[in-house]
């Protein structure tokens, strides 16, 4: 049969599956005889194959008891020559198999498998066309409530996924982690420590994108442009016309506005109407982000569920020491997400700051950067001496005359960020010296070196000179002793509860 005697006769059976069945069963005879010519041999002329698979997979709800598991033979067929098909029919029945899988004719954990072995496949559509299933399927699984059964079940796949030797499948299972956090559908612990054992691959790229996953820096939205769901800049300047939808269009603005924006009125209104509409659209698009994505502020929090970080940033550690073959930005991702996670857990890892201090150099390439990540890496359990090294480094490469000006005020202001979290680290001739700045010519310099003295004005007056410390300084006040921890002087607050009858 054609195409189209296919098409008549699919409709035809979805009306009256009783009175069509004797036909649809001649069309599955058929269809097992060139099955089994495609598992001993896959030919070119698939073209009838491929339309008769389509047809089988609309009419498979209607006739339960004939084709109870129709997607078994497609499994095994893609299976075992996925390879060797041609790129148009792999697609189709890759495409039957997601038809059957969203009307429940098999489950998400038969099919996985399968569609993380094309993903080693050199097509691009079909690897978008998968990656695009498996995340709204386990997020329409977790719409209403949470599938717990089926949210473990693909965890453990994807671990094991992660650890494939094939960059690709581990890559884009990786993908699927960092897409289903975006969308809020897996927050939890375990998905943020399967994307903390993605760094142990060998691959610089899956290290990467792991790595982006911590910092903020959206490697779903990559993942996302490469399945081409980002918008082009036309596209988001102009409002496209929807068909068949109650608003109208893709933005959630109705056909009526678009209309009259671009074709209702003389030049002049005509253009109010189009800046209005875009604003609209661009309001409603942030609405959808809100709500389905994730800040990065929620983001940085996924670094609280590490298991275990202090293993975490001793791996990173090895990793950034051992990366002769990193290149440079991977090697500044690898400090941005070690120094964050030791700044927030409170980690000893003394062999940072000296490896840290070769990099602090005016010249260095994004030294803006490292040295935030210095001082984020800083906090007040770390030993003064350990960082006394790399606070003289910094100071005597970017605070000196001979610099310019914008070095000057980043030196100290990257000195006042240590300072703030280890003021231990600071002593009084150095604050003096540091001090004098304030009476620079340059603004930024001189603006940095009052936030300085106004930091130590709060923490220890008795460090500054006489004239630096203000009115009503209190000259007793110091910083605490390193290891000093504040403890109640009697009582815990709110014990007497605990005597109550």
């Amino acid at each position: 049969m054609s195409r189209y005697d296919l098409l008549s006769l699919q409709g035809k059976a979805k009306r009256d599956p009783d009175g069509y069945r004797d036909d649809v069963l001649m069309q599955l005879q058929h269809y097992n005889a060139l099955h089994g010519l495609f598992m001993l041999k896959p030919g070119k002329d698939f073209k009838a194959f491929a339309d008769l698979t389509n047809f089988l997979a609309q009419v498979a709800k209607s006739y339960p008891r004939d084709m109870p598991e129709f997607h078994k033979p497609i499994v095994e067929l893609l299976d075992a020559h996925y390879a060797l098909l041609e790129p148009s029919l792999r697609r189709s029945l890759t495409g039957a198999l997601i038809l059957l899988h969203n009307r429940g004719s098999c489950a998400l954990n038969e099919i996985l498998p399968l569609f993380f072995k094309m993903f080693r496949v050199q097509d691009k559509q079909l690897r978008t066309l998968v990656f695009k299933h498996v995340v709204a399927s386990v997020k329409r699984a977790n719409k209403t409530k949470r599938d717990e059964a089926l949210n473990r079940s693909v965890q453990s796949f994807l671990q094991s996924a992660l650890r494939d030797e094939n960059v690709a499948a581990a890559k884009k299972a990786l993908a699927v982690l960092t897409e289903l956090y975006r969308r809020n559908v897996w927050t939890d612990a375990r998905t943020v420590n399967l994307v903390a054992d993605a760094t142990k691959h060998a691959s610089p790229k899956i290290l990467v994108a792991a790595l982006k996953f911590f910092l903020g820096q959206d490697e779903a939205a990559e993942a996302a442009a490469e399945a081409g769901e980002e918008d082009s800049d036309e596209e988001e300047d102009k409002p496209k016309m929807g068909t068949g939808t109650k608003a109208g269009t893709s933005s959630g603005v109705s056909k009526e506005d678009v209309y009259r924006a671009y074709n209702k009125g003389v030049t002049r209104t005509k253009k109010k109407k189009q800046e209005k509409l875009k604003r609209q659209v661009a309001s409603i698009r942030r609405a959808n982000k809100k709500e389905e994505g994730i800040s990065n502020e929620a983001r940085f929090a996924a670094m609280t569920l590490v298991n275990d970080p202090q293993a975490f940033a001793e791996r990173l550690f090895h990793r950034l020491q051992a990366g002769t073959a990193l290149t440079f930005d991977t090697k500044m991702l690898l400090i941005q997400v070690l120094s964050r996670v030791v700044g927030l857990h409170r980690l000893h890892l003394m062999h940072l700051y000296p490896f840290l201090q070769r990099y602090v150099q005016p010249n260095q390439r994004d030294v803006t950067k490292l040295l935030a990540a210095c001082a984020t890496a800083c906090h007040e359990l770390v030993p003064p001496d350990a960082l006394e090294p790399l606070l003289k480094q910094l100071v005597n490469q970017f605070v000196h005359d001979r610099a310019r000006p914008e070095v000057v005020a980043v030196g100290i202001n990257t000195v006042r960020e240590i300072c703030l979290r280890c003021p231990l680290v600071m002593h009084a001739d150095l604050l003096q010296d540091l001090a004098q700045y304030k009476r620079a010519r340059d603004k930024p310099v001189a603006t940095a070196a009052r936030a300085l003295i106004s930091l130590f004005r709060e923490l220890a007056p008795g460090m500054l000179e006489k004239k630096d410390r203000g009115k009503g300084a209190e000259l007793d006040k110091s910083v605490a002793a390193f290891g000093a921890s504040e403890v109640a002087a009697d009582r815990v607050a709110g014990a007497e509860l605990l005597q109550k009858d």
